[in-house]
């Protein structure tokens, strides 16, 4: 870690200049030889420094000069990784949190406020504003003055906007008086909130060039004609709308649709109950330029709507969906998606065969989510040999005629990235054993294969609630990439962790919650072989002690996120000592 004194020694050393003995002739001269010192080093070398400390150390990295503080604030990169994050606070002007700030002369990029009271405080937020970028209220009380307060502070540099789960005064914000634009906001997400018109007239007045809306688990006066009326001011500038869990219905989707200039890419409708098939043909037939469509939890998409949607975007790259029984699923909607990188469906039937994408040829296809499918034999790895780069692939809670097939089909996906297998039962520890590979008879000679245990390229796993599982699947795994995998519910004991910190030593989030066999044991190599622990989830690992406390503490130096929800046998001293690390920026005890 940097600090001012080791600075001030360091730089007092390198200022002091070296001589050199140069024999010339029988006569000897001194020459002052050049030395690189700190202060020297050019600002890219610097830079390049700073962007592999962690955050405490950059932190100190800022208090240490000014040159080094100009370096990181003028970084956006660096400056990103800041986040002031205050949860049950009142803020207000005057309180000791906001002369703390205040005295620190601390700029952040990122603000998150969850469960505060936010009262009016301009100074504090012309203080640590001016290169406030993302701004998130969650659960706050705020009245709608103070709320146009807080956005005059900081519209310099604001670009995402979040408020969540707040109530605001309709008639507080009409009369308010607004004397700015937010220039540089482009993203603007309310969440679980009622939104009265007054908030569309607001955000209309001081937001020209937002560039998505985000309404979820939220609602709005009658039938949403103000909303519709906030979309047509943005039409110039407006690419994506997200209306999941509102109360949307086809009238609105076909007003929306219908306004002029309006150049829409990206529409979610994820569980709007009220839009029927037609809606969305009659919504891609006005917006053509679609290329992203979110509708999952709606109907079951009949072959009908799936060849009907796809001559309508033929540009579509990203779709989510749930289909009904289809006849073919190649010919009557994917051939017609050339530019397709990213599937995610649904089988609503559970009828063996019935998603049958072994006809699908698409080099472009980058991730793939399946859910509830039922796959007939040879249909996977014929599909994975025309569809070689995908790198992300979901097949959560599928079934399989021949589990064989899905241990094929790895053997076309050498640059696999992400990899779950969430709740597949058909798989055991025999799935990762090597062994058991050169007894399997290949029904395609021409495939090479590629068993999962040598995907190198793999930073995740998910192998949660795969209920036959054990330590010997552990002991298979070497994936010297893996950063992040997810053991929930597993029968897996200090054997099996043992084995997977050594051959995955890279690993920074770890989930073996409801993991009952994992014991005091296995949480001290999580900790002290896993340097890069940043996340660890323990929850209802009901036999760690407190001596799961005390590795905790001990070994890791990076934790940031810690869950120990339902362990018995945790005292309160253990979890008052949880408490005191300072590391650890979210603990659930």
């Amino acid at each position: 870690m940097f600090s001012r004194r080791r600075h001030r020694r360091l730089g007092a050393m390198d200022e002091s200049p070296s001589v050199e003995s140069v024999p010339t002739g029988g006569t000897t001269t001194t020459t002052p030889s050049t030395t690189t010192t700190i202060q020297s080093l050019p600002t890219e070398v610097l830079t390049a420094i700073f962007h592999h400390l962690r955050v405490p150390d950059l932190a100190s990295v800022r208090q240490t000069c000014r040159h080094w503080y100009e370096i990181v604030i003028s970084n956006r990169t660096l400056m990103s990784r800041f986040v002031l994050s205050l949860r049950n606070f009142r803020i207000e002007d005057g309180c000791e949190q906001c002369r703390v700030l205040g005295g620190t002369r601390s700029t952040f990029e990122k603000v998150c406020l969850k469960t505060c009271t936010v009262a009016p405080a301009p100074v504090l937020w012309r203080t640590i504003g001016t290169q406030l970028a993302e701004l998130s209220l969650s659960d706050c009380t705020i009245t709608g003055q103070t709320l146009v307060g807080v956005l005059r502070c900081t519209r310099d540099n604001l670009r995402t906007l979040t408020i969540k789960s707040i109530k605001l005064d309709d008639h507080l914000i009409y009369d308010t008086p607004v004397d700015f634009r937010l220039e540089r906001l482009h993203t603007l997400t309310i969440r679980s909130s009622f939104v009265y018109d007054a908030l569309f007239h607001l955000f209309k007045r001081i937001c020209p060039n937002l560039k998505a809306i985000k309404l979820t688990f939220s609602s709005y006066e009658r039938w949403g004609e103000e909303l519709v009326s906030f979309v047509a001011t943005l039409r110039a500038t407006l690419e994506a709308i997200t209306l999941s869990y509102t109360k949307a219905t086809g009238v609105i989707l076909q007003q929306i649709g219908r306004i002029e200039q309006l150049r829409l890419r990206k529409v979610s409708l994820k569980s709007c109950f009220a839009i029927k098939e037609n809606d969305i043909l009659l919504l891609a037939r006005l917006q053509p330029t679609i290329v992203h469509l979110n509708l999952e939890n709606l109907f079951s998409a009949s072959e009908q709507f799936l060849q009907a949607l796809s001559a309508f975007l033929p540009q579509m790259k990203r779709i989510k969906l749930r289909v009904a029984r289809i006849t073919n699923l190649h010919r009557s909607f994917l051939a017609n998606m050339p530019q397709l990188n990213y599937l995610k469906i649904t089988d609503a039937t559970q009828l063996k065969g019935n998603l049958d994408l072994s006809a699908y040829e698409n080099p472009a296809l980058e991730k793939l989510f399946v859910s509830a499918a039922m796959f007939s034999r040879n249909t996977l790895p014929r599909f994975f040999e025309r569809c070689p780069n995908i790198r992300s692939l979901t097949l959560y809670q599928c079934t399989y005629e021949n589990i064989h097939d899905l241990q094929l089909a790895f053997s076309h996906l050498k640059g696999l990235e992400y990899l779950n297998l969430q709740r597949t039962i058909d798989i055991g520890d025999s799935f990762f054993n090597r062994d058991v590979f050169d007894t399997i008879v290949m029904p395609f000679e021409r495939i090479r294969f590629y068993p999962i245990a040598n995907l190198r390229k793999l930073c995740y796993l998910n192998l949660s609630h795969c209920r036959d599982l054990s330590d010997q699947a552990l002991m298979a795994l070497r994936f010297p990439l893996l950063k992040k995998i997810d053991l929930r519910g597993l029968h897996v004991t200090e054997a099996g962790i043992a084995s997977l910190v050594r051959d995955c030593p890279h690993l920074e989030y770890v989930l073996v919650d409801a993991c009952k066999r994992i014991c005091d044991q296995a949480v001290l190599y999580l900790c002290r072989d896993l340097h890069s622990l940043r996340l660890l989830n323990l929850e209802s690992c009901k036999a760690i002690t407190d001596q799961s406390v005390e590795h905790i503490v001990r070994h890791c130096r990076s934790l940031v996120w810690l869950n120990a929800l339902n362990c018995p046998q945790l005292s309160e001293e253990g979890k008052a000592r949880l408490r005191t690390v300072r590391t650890i920026r979210s603990l659930h005890v």
